[in-house]
Protein backbone atom coordinates (compact mmCIF):
# COMPACT_ATOMS: atom_id res chain seq x y z
CA UNK A 1 0.00 0.00 0.00
CA UNK A 2 1.22 3.81 -0.22
CA UNK A 3 -0.28 4.71 2.36
CA UNK A 4 2.10 4.94 4.85
CA UNK A 5 5.36 5.45 1.91
CA UNK A 6 6.14 4.62 -1.89
CA UNK A 7 4.44 0.83 -3.30
CA UNK A 8 8.05 0.76 -5.31
CA UNK A 9 10.47 0.86 -2.30
CA UNK A 10 11.15 -2.77 -1.93
CA UNK A 11 10.28 -3.65 2.04
CA UNK A 12 12.11 -6.57 3.61
CA UNK A 13 9.89 -9.06 3.02
CA UNK A 14 8.97 -13.19 4.58
CA UNK A 15 12.57 -15.26 3.56
CA UNK A 16 11.13 -18.45 2.34
CA UNK A 17 13.96 -19.89 3.76
CA UNK A 18 14.27 -19.02 7.20
CA UNK A 19 14.41 -21.24 9.51
CA UNK A 20 10.93 -22.85 11.01
CA UNK A 21 9.51 -22.08 14.25
CA UNK A 22 9.78 -24.24 17.03
CA UNK A 23 7.01 -26.52 17.19
CA UNK A 24 4.79 -24.92 19.60
CA UNK A 25 4.75 -21.58 17.99
CA UNK A 26 4.79 -23.33 14.83
CA UNK A 27 1.15 -25.12 16.08
CA UNK A 28 -0.38 -21.96 16.78
CA UNK A 29 0.87 -20.02 13.73
CA UNK A 30 -0.68 -22.68 11.50
CA UNK A 31 -3.82 -22.12 13.87
CA UNK A 32 -4.30 -18.67 13.08
CA UNK A 33 -3.30 -18.40 9.87
CA UNK A 34 -5.91 -21.74 8.60
CA UNK A 35 -8.33 -20.69 11.43
CA UNK A 36 -10.65 -20.46 8.89
CA UNK A 37 -10.69 -23.78 6.84
CA UNK A 38 -10.83 -25.28 10.54
CA UNK A 39 -13.79 -23.60 11.17
CA UNK A 40 -15.24 -24.57 8.06
CA UNK A 41 -14.14 -28.24 8.46
CA UNK A 42 -15.70 -28.34 12.54
CA UNK A 43 -19.30 -26.88 10.32
CA UNK A 44 -18.87 -29.98 7.35
CA UNK A 45 -17.94 -32.46 10.29
CA UNK A 46 -21.39 -31.64 12.39
CA UNK A 47 -23.49 -30.89 9.27
CA UNK A 48 -22.45 -34.74 8.17
CA UNK A 49 -23.63 -35.42 11.75
CA UNK A 50 -27.15 -34.72 10.85
CA UNK A 51 -28.21 -38.70 10.55
CA UNK A 52 -27.24 -38.93 14.38
CA UNK A 53 -29.18 -36.00 15.57
CA UNK A 54 -32.28 -37.19 13.50
CA UNK A 55 -31.90 -40.48 15.10
CA UNK A 56 -32.12 -39.29 18.39
CA UNK A 57 -34.73 -36.92 17.58
CA UNK A 58 -37.17 -39.70 16.24
CA UNK A 59 -36.19 -41.62 19.27
CA UNK A 60 -37.47 -39.42 21.58
CA UNK A 61 -40.22 -37.53 20.01
CA UNK A 62 -42.07 -40.09 18.36
CA UNK A 63 -43.81 -43.27 19.55
CA UNK A 64 -45.63 -45.04 16.58
CA UNK A 65 -44.65 -48.44 14.46
CA UNK A 66 -41.89 -46.80 12.37
CA UNK A 67 -40.18 -45.15 15.19
CA UNK A 68 -37.30 -48.24 16.16
CA UNK A 69 -37.11 -48.51 12.53
CA UNK A 70 -36.24 -45.11 11.18
CA UNK A 71 -33.98 -44.62 14.23
CA UNK A 72 -31.91 -48.18 13.06
CA UNK A 73 -31.70 -46.98 9.58
CA UNK A 74 -30.63 -43.32 10.41
CA UNK A 75 -28.15 -44.86 12.83
CA UNK A 76 -26.85 -47.48 9.81
CA UNK A 77 -26.39 -44.52 7.54
CA UNK A 78 -24.46 -42.41 10.02
CA UNK A 79 -22.32 -45.46 10.43
CA UNK A 80 -21.72 -45.78 6.77
CA UNK A 81 -20.55 -42.40 6.34
CA UNK A 82 -18.78 -41.59 9.64
CA UNK A 83 -15.27 -43.19 8.62
CA UNK A 84 -15.33 -41.14 4.86
CA UNK A 85 -16.22 -37.95 6.51
CA UNK A 86 -13.25 -38.34 9.28
CA UNK A 87 -10.78 -39.32 6.19
CA UNK A 88 -12.09 -36.28 4.28
CA UNK A 89 -11.50 -33.87 7.09
CA UNK A 90 -7.83 -35.99 7.17
CA UNK A 91 -7.00 -34.96 4.03
CA UNK A 92 -8.17 -31.46 4.13
CA UNK A 93 -5.94 -31.58 7.87
CA UNK A 94 -2.74 -32.47 6.26
CA UNK A 95 -2.93 -30.19 3.81
CA UNK A 96 -2.74 -27.44 6.98
CA UNK A 97 -0.30 -28.87 8.35
CA UNK A 98 2.00 -28.87 5.40
CA UNK A 99 0.93 -25.38 4.79
CA UNK A 100 -0.26 -26.21 1.26
CA UNK A 101 -2.70 -23.91 -0.90
CA UNK A 102 -5.18 -26.15 -1.62
CA UNK A 103 -9.08 -25.55 -2.33
CA UNK A 104 -10.94 -27.33 0.90
CA UNK A 105 -14.36 -28.22 -0.40
CA UNK A 106 -12.30 -29.66 -3.85
CA UNK A 107 -9.91 -32.11 -1.26
CA UNK A 108 -12.92 -33.06 1.10
CA UNK A 109 -14.56 -34.72 -1.53
CA UNK A 110 -11.17 -36.26 -2.63
CA UNK A 111 -10.53 -37.43 0.73
CA UNK A 112 -14.49 -38.77 1.18
CA UNK A 113 -15.29 -40.69 -2.02
CA UNK A 114 -11.79 -41.90 -2.80
CA UNK A 115 -11.27 -43.76 0.85
CA UNK A 116 -14.83 -44.27 1.41
CA UNK A 117 -14.11 -48.56 1.37
CA UNK A 118 -10.84 -48.60 3.62
CA UNK A 119 -12.34 -45.69 5.94
CA UNK A 120 -15.44 -47.65 6.60
CA UNK A 121 -13.41 -50.77 7.50
CA UNK A 122 -11.54 -48.71 10.10
CA UNK A 123 -15.03 -47.12 11.43
CA UNK A 124 -16.24 -50.90 11.86
CA UNK A 125 -13.17 -51.81 13.93
CA UNK A 126 -13.34 -48.80 15.77
CA UNK A 127 -16.63 -49.38 16.49
CA UNK A 128 -16.91 -53.11 17.69
CA UNK A 129 -13.97 -51.90 19.96
CA UNK A 130 -15.84 -49.14 21.69
CA UNK A 131 -19.35 -51.20 21.85
CA UNK A 132 -17.12 -54.09 23.40
CA UNK A 133 -15.54 -51.66 26.12
CA UNK A 134 -18.80 -49.87 27.00
CA UNK A 135 -20.67 -52.93 27.57
CA UNK A 136 -17.80 -54.67 30.12
CA UNK A 137 -18.37 -51.25 31.64
CA UNK A 138 -21.80 -52.78 32.54
CA UNK A 139 -21.31 -56.58 32.34
CA UNK A 140 -18.05 -56.84 34.33
CA UNK A 141 -19.17 -55.31 37.97
CA UNK A 142 -22.53 -57.23 37.61
CA UNK A 143 -20.71 -60.08 36.99
CA UNK A 144 -18.51 -59.84 39.86
CA UNK A 145 -21.68 -58.87 41.88
CA UNK A 146 -23.02 -62.05 40.90
CA UNK A 147 -20.27 -64.15 41.14
CA UNK A 148 -17.76 -62.61 44.00
CA UNK A 149 -15.06 -63.40 41.55
CA UNK A 150 -12.89 -60.30 41.15
CA UNK A 151 -10.41 -61.91 38.72
CA UNK A 152 -12.25 -60.93 35.77
CA UNK A 153 -11.57 -57.12 36.09
CA UNK A 154 -8.02 -58.45 35.42
CA UNK A 155 -9.70 -59.11 31.46
CA UNK A 156 -11.60 -55.82 31.62
CA UNK A 157 -8.48 -54.10 32.21
CA UNK A 158 -6.43 -55.67 29.23
CA UNK A 159 -9.99 -54.99 26.93
CA UNK A 160 -9.26 -51.68 28.34
CA UNK A 161 -5.35 -51.70 27.34
CA UNK A 162 -6.20 -52.85 23.95
CA UNK A 163 -8.98 -49.92 23.40
CA UNK A 164 -6.15 -47.12 24.44
CA UNK A 165 -3.94 -48.92 21.65
CA UNK A 166 -6.72 -48.87 19.29
CA UNK A 167 -7.11 -45.20 20.27
CA UNK A 168 -3.44 -44.55 19.71
CA UNK A 169 -3.24 -46.39 16.19
CA UNK A 170 -6.34 -44.03 15.30
CA UNK A 171 -3.50 -41.03 15.69
CA UNK A 172 -2.07 -42.27 12.46
CA UNK A 173 -4.88 -44.53 10.35
CA UNK A 174 -6.45 -41.63 8.70
CA UNK A 175 -3.29 -39.75 7.92
CA UNK A 176 -1.74 -42.72 6.66
CA UNK A 177 -4.77 -43.29 4.55
CA UNK A 178 -4.79 -39.69 3.62
CA UNK A 179 -0.87 -39.53 2.16
CA UNK A 180 -0.17 -42.78 1.21
CA UNK A 181 -1.78 -45.73 -1.32
CA UNK A 182 -1.15 -48.51 1.16
CA UNK A 183 -3.78 -51.33 1.65
CA UNK A 184 -5.88 -51.07 4.39
CA UNK A 185 -3.65 -54.40 6.19
CA UNK A 186 -0.47 -52.80 5.54
CA UNK A 187 -1.42 -49.00 7.57
CA UNK A 188 -3.53 -51.01 10.51
CA UNK A 189 0.49 -52.84 10.79
CA UNK A 190 2.34 -49.06 10.10
CA UNK A 191 -0.25 -47.47 12.44
CA UNK A 192 0.19 -50.29 15.02
CA UNK A 193 4.21 -49.65 14.82
CA UNK A 194 4.15 -46.13 14.70
CA UNK A 195 2.48 -46.39 18.19
CA UNK A 196 5.61 -47.66 19.87
CA UNK A 197 7.34 -45.22 18.16
CA UNK A 198 5.68 -42.60 19.45
CA UNK A 199 4.28 -43.34 22.93
CA UNK A 200 4.71 -39.46 24.15
CA UNK A 201 3.12 -37.85 21.42
CA UNK A 202 0.42 -40.52 21.89
CA UNK A 203 -0.32 -39.55 25.56
CA UNK A 204 0.41 -35.92 25.08
CA UNK A 205 -2.41 -35.42 22.43
CA UNK A 206 -4.33 -37.56 24.48
CA UNK A 207 -4.17 -35.39 27.50
CA UNK A 208 -4.77 -32.19 24.99
CA UNK A 209 -7.74 -33.63 23.21
CA UNK A 210 -9.39 -34.61 26.59
CA UNK A 211 -8.40 -30.72 28.24
CA UNK A 212 -10.15 -29.67 25.09
CA UNK A 213 -13.03 -31.86 25.58
CA UNK A 214 -13.04 -31.29 29.28
CA UNK A 215 -13.14 -27.10 28.59
CA UNK A 216 -16.24 -27.54 26.07
CA UNK A 217 -18.33 -29.10 29.18
CA UNK A 218 -17.43 -26.65 31.54
CA UNK A 219 -18.46 -24.13 29.29
CA UNK A 220 -21.39 -26.04 28.83
CA UNK A 221 -22.12 -26.42 32.45
CA UNK A 222 -21.58 -23.05 32.99
CA UNK A 223 -24.02 -21.51 29.78
CA UNK A 224 -26.01 -23.90 27.61
CA UNK A 225 -25.33 -21.02 25.29
CA UNK A 226 -21.72 -22.44 24.46
CA UNK A 227 -23.56 -24.91 22.69
CA UNK A 228 -22.99 -23.54 19.17
CA UNK A 229 -19.07 -23.84 19.89
CA UNK A 230 -19.75 -27.58 18.99
CA UNK A 231 -21.08 -26.34 15.77
CA UNK A 232 -17.37 -24.54 14.80
CA UNK A 233 -14.95 -25.53 16.59
CA UNK A 234 -14.22 -28.75 19.07
CA UNK A 235 -13.53 -31.42 16.42
CA UNK A 236 -11.60 -29.68 13.78
CA UNK A 237 -9.06 -28.14 16.26
CA UNK A 238 -8.93 -31.96 18.06
CA UNK A 239 -8.00 -32.93 14.37
CA UNK A 240 -5.54 -30.78 13.63
CA UNK A 241 -3.70 -31.59 16.74
CA UNK A 242 -4.11 -34.95 15.91
CA UNK A 243 -2.31 -34.24 12.68
CA UNK A 244 0.23 -31.58 13.83
CA UNK A 245 1.51 -33.95 16.81
CA UNK A 246 1.50 -37.29 14.38
CA UNK A 247 2.33 -36.30 10.93
CA UNK A 248 6.04 -35.56 11.12
CA UNK A 249 6.55 -39.18 13.07
CA UNK A 250 4.77 -40.18 9.36
CA UNK A 251 7.03 -38.47 7.39
CA UNK A 252 10.34 -39.34 9.65
CA UNK A 253 9.71 -43.08 9.52
CA UNK A 254 6.85 -43.90 6.23
CA UNK A 255 7.04 -41.11 3.68
CA UNK A 256 10.55 -39.77 3.65
CA UNK A 257 12.70 -43.77 3.85
CA UNK A 258 10.26 -44.64 0.99
CA UNK A 259 11.48 -41.69 -1.76
CA UNK A 260 15.01 -42.35 -0.28
CA UNK A 261 14.96 -46.12 -0.84
CA UNK A 262 13.17 -45.09 -4.12
CA UNK A 263 15.24 -42.60 -5.57
CA UNK A 264 12.04 -40.01 -5.95
CA UNK A 265 12.14 -36.79 -5.80
CA UNK A 266 9.63 -36.50 -2.36
CA UNK A 267 7.07 -34.31 -2.78
CA UNK A 268 6.76 -33.29 0.72
CA UNK A 269 10.17 -31.75 1.05
CA UNK A 270 10.48 -27.96 1.91
CA UNK A 271 11.87 -27.09 -1.32
CA UNK A 272 10.98 -29.29 -4.02
CA UNK A 273 10.74 -29.49 -7.16
CA UNK A 274 7.37 -30.11 -7.24
CA UNK A 275 6.64 -26.69 -6.25
CA UNK A 276 8.87 -25.07 -8.03
CA UNK A 277 6.74 -25.99 -11.57
CA UNK A 278 3.49 -24.64 -10.17
CA UNK A 279 5.32 -21.69 -9.06
CA UNK A 280 4.43 -18.51 -10.98
CA UNK A 281 7.09 -16.17 -9.39
CA UNK A 282 9.75 -16.45 -7.10
CA UNK A 283 9.53 -15.55 -3.73
CA UNK A 284 12.87 -13.20 -2.94
CA UNK A 285 11.71 -11.92 0.81
CA UNK A 286 14.38 -11.38 2.83
CA UNK A 287 16.77 -10.96 -0.29
CA UNK A 288 15.47 -7.59 -1.45
CA UNK A 289 17.23 -4.85 -1.55
CA UNK A 290 15.14 -0.98 -1.14
CA UNK A 291 15.39 1.00 -4.52
CA UNK A 292 17.00 3.76 -4.04
CA UNK A 293 15.03 6.74 -4.88
CA UNK A 294 16.34 8.95 -8.16
CA UNK A 295 16.45 12.82 -7.23
CA UNK A 296 14.52 15.08 -9.23
CA UNK A 297 16.87 17.79 -9.57
CA UNK A 298 15.16 21.19 -10.45
CA UNK A 299 17.04 21.98 -14.25
CA UNK A 300 17.43 25.13 -15.71
CA UNK A 301 14.50 27.76 -16.61
CA UNK A 302 14.05 29.01 -19.61
CA UNK A 303 12.95 32.06 -19.18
Amino acid sequence: MGLFGGYQNAGPGIDPNAPKKKPFFRFWELLRRNFGKILTVNLIYMTLHAPLLLAGIVYIETNNKFTNAMTIFLLLVQMLIEGPLLAGCARVQRLIVLDKAFFLMEEFKKGFSQNFGAALVYWIIDSVILASVIAGYYVYPQYVQETGKTGIYIVYGISLAVAMVILFMNYYIMPLQAATTLKPKTILKNAFMLVGLSLKQCVITTLCAALTLGLIVLLLWINSLFMFLLIFFPAAFIGYLVMFMHYPVIQKYVINPYYEDTGEENPEAEHSSADDEERVFTDRGGSEEPVKAESHKKGKKIS
